[in-house]
């Protein structure tokens, strides 16, 4: 029962930990416990068997997954790279509205060949935007080499960066070097990724996002990002770690002096090790692991700063036939129903009349951009399956199981399966099968603070996410997006930097 490390929660980042901590410390052991009854946290999936089909619990294209890519290099330093099966495509996303619908490659050139086609008089500012991506995203995108002192940025962008492009939002930023609206939507769409909208999302942290898919290249695993969670999870037992499923912590374990000595399990069982991981909402591990500890007060004050991220309402469907033969030819879509101005208005306007339950419906459903993946086509095995998602938020969804709950699932339901047959009209008639997940599903199987799925939410103050710094109690480390920032690929890199950093 005695272990060198215990992670509380088995999401990407405690998986990649505990697989390159025991690869460098051999002979070192490290407990995974998670409450559900499979491991990856998001990086997950469902099946629904009389469909013949599988889901993904959220979007899981990799980004940095060519040339330099860190994910590419660290799933290949943890020697995973060749059990996967991996479905590069051309486009980054085919962008949708009713002016008509743009293919975006993935390559930056050819990415800003396309927009500057598309819109011939916003090529300056295209040009503008793609330059920060390659200078100031770059930088970023290697924060975690810099820091371990294996990349030589440009010193004089990264200042720039830190002291001006931090203190604006992405959609300060993209307003200024363009004026088409459909444009503006277009370029802030990539925002999605990290559960960000442009008003909200830091555009520097952006960048690097949209560095991280342009330049280092995105691919899918055959067999969904569970493949991902499962293959680093035989890792960690082949190393002699373990990994323990449908079994929640209830509190972590400190003695006297403050020191962490391991952690109770709700079934009563004990596990000890003097490091615990929290790959967790810290929101949820201060309030309901650490028994009301005083010395925690401080933590708990910076924590309630610690904005989430917006969740998601995801809609699963499954057609008749190929998607590709019913006019979703690419494997992921953008749909835009309104301009990116209108939009950032009505969510201004939500965000300030939050009892405004139809004002909150149009601002996220109805308006806002919709992401559409077809699975099908990276992975035909798993069935005719197409996701949407939109962002949203929590708090005007009603309590699971109420009456109001399931009138609301069915009216999204409505609203996200007409916003894309407007778009791709020939599906009509050729669903067989749908079903949904709200915020609410989210929180309910992730204990993510208002089902806040890609963690905290990156914006012009970064102070909150300094919440764990010189913790209270010896021996705790959080490690998760909530302190590594959204997105696998974040994930992973933090995980590698803890790893490489630890000290034994």
């Amino acid at each position: 029962m005695t272990w060198d490390v215990i992670c509380v929660g088995t999401g990407l980042t405690s998986l990649t930990f505990a697989t390159l901590y025991q690869q460098r410390h051999p002979g070192r052991k490290a407990l995974l416990l998670e409450k559900h009854a499979i491991p990856g946290g998001y990086a997950t999936e469902f099946q629904r068997p009389k469909t013949q089909s599988g889901f993904d619990c959220s979007l899981h294209k990799l980004s940095g997954m060519t040339g330099t890519g860190n994910m590419r290099r660290i799933l290949d330093e943890m020697g995973i790279l060749s059990d996967l099966d991996l479905v590069y495509h051309d486009e980054l996303f085919e962008a949708c509205s009713e002016d008509g619908d743009i293919k975006l490659p993935i390559k930056p050139e050819n990415f800003g060949s396309a927009l500057k086609s598309a819109f011939p008089h916003e090529h300056v500012g295209i040009d503008r935007f793609l330059a920060d991506v390659d200078l100031y995203g770059r930088n970023a995108y290697f924060q975690f080499q810099i820091l371990a002192g294996q990349y030589e940025p440009d010193m004089k962008a990264l200042r720039y960066a830190h002291k001006e492009l931090r203190k604006k939002t992405v959609e300060e930023v993209i307003s200024e070097y363009v004026s088409d609206p459909r444009l503006k939507e277009i370029l802030c769409a990539p925002a999605v990724y990290v559960g960000g909208l442009p008003e909200q999302l830091g555009y520097n942290y952006y960048l690097h996002i949209v560095f991280a898919n342009l330049f280092q290249g995105t691919a899918y695993v055959t067999g969904s990002s569970q493949k991902l969670s499962d293959t680093l999870v035989d890792r960690i037992r082949e190393g002699g770690g373990e990994v323990i499923l449908r079994t929640p912590v209830a509190r972590v374990l400190s003695n006297d002096q403050n020191v962490a000595i391991g952690v109770e399990t709700q079934q009563g069982e004990r596990f000890y090790a003097d490091q615990v991981i929290i790959n967790a909402a810290p929101h949820f591990a201060l309030s309901q692991l650490f028994d009301g500890n005083a010395a925690l007060d401080p933590v708990r004050d910076r924590v309630r700063h610690l904005k989430p991220s917006l969740a998601t309402t995801t809609q699963y469907l499954v057609t008749d036939c190929p998607p590709a033969e019913l006019g979703l030819e690419c494997t992921e879509a953008m749909i835009f129903s309104r301009s990116h101005d209108e939009c950032v208005d009505l969510r201004r306007q939500a965000a300030q009349d939050p009892g405004n339950t139809a004002l909150q419906e149009l601002a996220y459903w109805h308006a806002s951009p919709m992401e559409i993946t077809n699975y099908h086509s990276v992975d035909p095995a798993r069935g005719h399956v197409v996701i949407l998602n939109v962002l949203d938020m929590i708090s005007h969804w009603p309590e699971r199981g109420t009456r109001e709950y399931k009138e609301k699932k069915a009216r999204a339901m409505e609203v996200m399966t007409e916003r894309l047959l407007a778009r791709k009209p020939r599906i009509r008639d050729h669903i067989v099968y749908q079903e949904m997940s709200t915020p609410r599903t989210y929180e309910r199987y992730t204990n993510n603070t208002d089902g806040a799925g890609y963690g905290a939410l990156v914006g012009t103050d970064a102070m909150a996410h300094m919440f764990h710094y010189n913790f209270p109690i010896k021996g705790i480390h959080f490690m998760s997006s909530w302190t590594a920032g959204p997105g696998y690929e974040a994930a992973v890199g933090y995980a590698e930097f803890r790893a490489n950093s630890w000290k034994l």
